[in-house]
């Protein structure tokens, strides 16, 4: 098998609302409060950056939260929803660690999006070598820039790609 089951039966219809609704919930709705938030002056100058950051993290985690619970009402295999909580979920630990330690939103993110590619390959015997490669590369080029633009150090690098890919690999193993 290298698909999801029962994927090649939905609708073009169906497909396209699926991709609406992930798209729009995990990347339209946070680039929107984003450039709200940076086109507000006001905000900008009297909270500062930290507040945003905090903000648009929570605004990320409710817009995926919403995404999954539309997601649950639609006619489509959990995998989807069970995605998009898994998101939602390393959002928020995102933001709680962010609390204690500055470690690489980006190699978090990478991380989490290369331990759900393993979680599919094992729990679907899906063919995702040449994702996980392109995506094993694209998050050694960005701890490079990272780590030459001194934003952060190795141990922050390697402790957010670890964290992400293997909270994301047991939620959607376990779950």
């Amino acid at each position: 098998m290298n698909h999801i089951p029962g994927v090649e039966f939905y609708s073009f219809r169906l497909k396209m609302v699926l991709l609406a609704v992930v798209v729009f919930s995990s990347c339209l709705l946070p680039l929107l409060y984003s450039l709200i938030s940076a086109l507000n002056h006001r905000l900008l100058k009297t909270e500062g950056n930290k507040n945003n950051k905090v903000m648009l993290s929570l605004f990320t985690a409710l817009s995926l939260f919403v995404g999954a619970q539309f997601l649950s009402k639609l006619p489509v295999a959990g995998v989807f929803r069970i995605l998009l909580f898994g998101a939602c979920l390393l959002t928020i630990l995102l933001f709680l660690i962010s609390f204690r330690w500055n470690i690489s939103e980006h190699t978090f993110s990478l991380g989490g999006l290369w331990g759900a590619l393993i979680a599919l390959n094992f729990r679907y015997g899906m063919d995702l070598v040449p994702a996980l490669l392109l995506i094993s590369i694209i998050a050694g080029i960005t701890a490079s820039a990272k780590i030459f633009l001194e934003h952060h150090s190795d141990a922050e690098i390697y402790t957010g790609f670890v964290t992400g890919a293997s909270v994301m690999f047991s939620f959607l193993i376990l779950i």
